[in-house]
Parts: C-alpha cells; sequence; structure tokens
C-alpha cells in the first residue's frame, strides 16, 4: 500500500542529524528520499560513532543506520561544474530539497534561493541550520550544545548548586528535524492548494527554545525557572509535586503525583503522613519530606513492581528504563516499535521505528543505503547517463 507521501521526490542535500532527521520522517512517509553525500566521505553523520565491533566503518555507524533509513545514496561533488549542473538536472525533478548549507555557501554554490524560486517555483525548499537564514549569527558556526544552549535549555539541566549541563543525545539536532518535517509537510498540502512551492527556514537553535516551557513563564508573568537535577522545575511551594527520579530496588523509577488525588500517595507507599492535607497544600514545599519517605517505600521495591502498584491507583509512576528493557519491554513489542530489517554486512538487526501507527497508509521501514549504492539508478536510468560516462566522472571524483 502506497504511503502518505507516495511520489514524492526529496532531494536531501542536508548533512548532520537534524536535516536527517527530517528526510527520514520523509521517507517514512513514503517519499523517494535521495541523499546526495560526498564521493568517498559521505554524510559527516557515517563517521559517529558507535560503529558495530567498534571498528569505524561509513557503512555501520549507527547514527547513520538509523536516520538514513529508507533513502537512496548518490555521490557528488556540487562544487566542481560537472556535478552542480547533475545537481540542477536532479533538482529540476524534485518536489522537495533540503539543505543545510550556510546562506553565503548556497550563494557560492550557484542555487540560491531567489535562483530555485525563479527556476522552480512549485519547489518546497527547506533549509536546516542552526541559527536561520538570516540575523547577525546566520554565518555563526553551530553544534549540538551550541544550540541546545542558545535555545535557553542548558540553563534548566542539571544541579541547582552545579554548573549547566546539556541532556543527553542530540535534543535539539532532533526537535529541529522535526520542525523541518512538519514544516515540510505543510508546504506540500498549501502546493496542492496554490500550485506554488515555498522557501522554508527552520533554525535549530530556535525549535530547542520553541519547546522550552521555562521561557514561556518569564514571557508571560517574569518568572524564572531554575536548575533542580530531577525534579519539576517550579519551586513555588504551590506547585503540584512528586516529579521527580527516585531509585528503587534494581533500578529508577519517575514518580509523579495523582491528579485526580495527590494523598493517594499515602496510600500506595502505606505512609499515613503522605496523606495528610498540610503536605498537599504546598507540595512543592515538602518535596525534601516527599522524596524522603517515597524513597524509603521504593527501596523494598522492584521498579516494575512499584509502577504496577502505582498506576493500579491511577499514580502515573514509570520505570527509566535500559536499553536492554526497552527491547523485552511488551507495550514497545506489542506495537512493533523495535522492527527488524536486513543489512547487506550486517545481516538482520533491529530499528527504532516511528512513534505513530497510521492504519491506511503504513510507514515504510527499510534499511540505510550504502554509500553512492544508487548512483547507475540515478545518474544513468533517471537522468540518462551511459555507463562510460559514469565511469569518467568517478574517475575525476565528481561522483
Amino acid at each position: 500500500m502506497a504511503g502518505v507521501l507516495d511520489g514524492v521526490l526529496v532531494v536531501d542535500l542536508s548533512e548532520g542529524i537534524a536535516g536527517g532527521y527530517c528526510t527520514k520522517l520523509l521517507a517514512a512517509l513514503g517519499a523517494e528520499v535521495i541523499k546526495v553525500e560526498r564521493p568517498g566521505l559521505g554524510d559527516p553523520i557515517r563517521s559517529m560513532p558507535p560503529f558495530k565491533d567498534d571498528i569505524p566503518d561509513p557503512e555501520t555507524s549507527v547514527v547513520h543506520l538509523h536516520l538514513s533509513m529508507g533513502k537512496k545514496s548518490i555521490t557528488l561533488d556540487p562544487w566542481r561544474a560537472t556535478g552542480l549542473d547533475l545537481l540542477r538536472r536532479l533538482i529540476a525533478t524534485a518536489d522537495v530539497l533540503v539543505e543545510s548549507f550556510k546562506p553565503s555557501e548556497l550563494m557560492r554554490l550557484g542555487i540560491g534561493h531567489e535562483l530555485l524560486e525563479r527556476e522552480h517555483p512549485r519547489l518546497v525548499v527547506t533549509s536546516v541550520t542552526h541559527f536561520g537564514k538570516d540575523g547577525p549569527y546566520a554565518e555563526y558556526e553551530g553544534g549540538e550544545l551550541v544550540d541546545y544552549s542558545f535555545g535557553g535549555y542548558t540553563f534548566l539541566t542539571g544541579l541547582p548548586d552545579r554548573e549547566p549541563i546539556k541532556a543527553g543525545g542530540s535534543q535539539a539536532q532532533y526537535q529541529g528535524g522535526l520542525h523541518a518535517a512538519t514544516a515540510t509537510m505543510a508546504a506540500l498540502l498549501m502546493r496542492e492548494a496554490t500550485g506554488m512551492g515555498d522557501r522554508l527556514d527552520v533554525s535549530i537553535s530556535e525549535a530547542i527554545c520553541y519547546a522550552h516551557a521555562g521561557m514561556s513563564a518569564y514571557l508571560n508573568n517574569g518568572q524564572i525557572y531554575r536548575r533542580v537535577g530531577a525534579r519539576l522545575l517550579s519551586d513555588l511551594p504551590t506547585a503540584p509535586y512528586p516529579s521527580t527520579i527516585l531509585p528503587a530496588r534494581d533500578g529508577f523509577v519517575h514518580v509523579h503525583w495523582a491528579p485526580a488525588d495527590p494523598s493517594l500517595l499515602g496510600v500506595l507507599t502505606e505512609t499515613p503522613r503522605l496523606s495528610e492535607p498540610e503536605v498537599w497544600e504546598t507540595p512543592r514545599g515538602h518535596a525534601d519530606e516527599i522524596d524522603e519517605l517515597v524513597s524509603a517505600w521504593l527501596s523494598q521495591q522492584d521498579k516494575a513492581e512499584a509502577v504496577r502498584k502505582a498506576q493500579e491507583i491511577r499514580h502515573p509512576f514509570t520505570e527509566v528504563l535500559t536499553p536492554a528493557d526497552l527491547l523485552e519491554d511488551p507495550q514497545l513489542q506489542a506495537r512493533g516499535f523495535l522492527p527488524e530489517v536486513e543489512h547487506p554486512l550486517l545481516g538482520a538487526f533491529r530499528h527504532i521505528g516511528p512513534a505513530f501507527v497510521m492504519g491506511e497508509t503504513p510507514l515504510r521501514v527499510e534499511r540505510a543505503p550504502l554509500l553512492g549504492e544508487h548512483n547507475v539508478e540515478i545518474y544513468c536510468q533517471r537522468l540518462g547517463l551511459t555507463a562510460e560516462e559514469l565511469s569518467g566522472l568517478r574517475e575525476r571524483g565528481v561522483v
């Protein structure tokens, strides 16, 4: 059955996680995504560890295997005249172009937004950069720590008496990619109505700031959320609590109040003090006491058992799952969230699937491509080059 974006051709010129995540989502929705990579090197994500067996290999980077699922890979050097001509010919066939160049780089390459709009008015161009295409920082260098800090989230992360830290992983990059994919889908819908494409300018640092509830609090009432470790950000005495992570006998549990009746925490833990009205008049003001009493109960519980007991009385506790836990989790297994795919070098292995299910248009789950795996298909079968011409381009380092 065809996907939602069946028939949509995406040319992916982006490098890095944010653009890669955007086009991963588009590919899962059925778009044909042609990833343009550097000859011999590929996208820098291919050099990001970890690798299978800890042996660096551009085909077995876990980041690449995750982000490049369902795409086609061609190699091309667009900074050479012949390469730029091939790129322009490919763009002329596309519905969407995703790129991550700084504004000056795109102009030097010769495919600036004004030219693309003039030559391809139906093309949706999605730019995913650290600071956006305009403003005084448009040419600045960026990265995950830069974006996370500039977006304001670093100020909230860590212990109150220590320096700010960054959350694990690449949260800013994935937020940028998610915004880019959402905007691209909206632009494609608008094109259906108007016949015209659009130019989308996504700032990764703004995307992580957009998810920043602390900024909304400051803008609306001047309240400044501060670092509180694992606890709920607000430190107002009347703020809801608990919302924190505490140790159980065999791991950790996210402990959360019951919205319908927080005093049920006393029933759950068999601790009368946690059912007293005084505690729940100012729950955040009693955070230390709540943590101490709940921790004493949790020290006698396995994390799964503690969560089961809490959920039975509508307390939204959650296990802090390890990667091994996730693989065995019955909820994820029931939803097919960790599908298995075949790879020519790795054999069968499991991937992280999309977080949504579409009943009428199933999502596409396919392996990541080898570097340049689709050169013959795209250059010869799609653009009409002969095998001899492609071989000559390869010898000259154009592809």
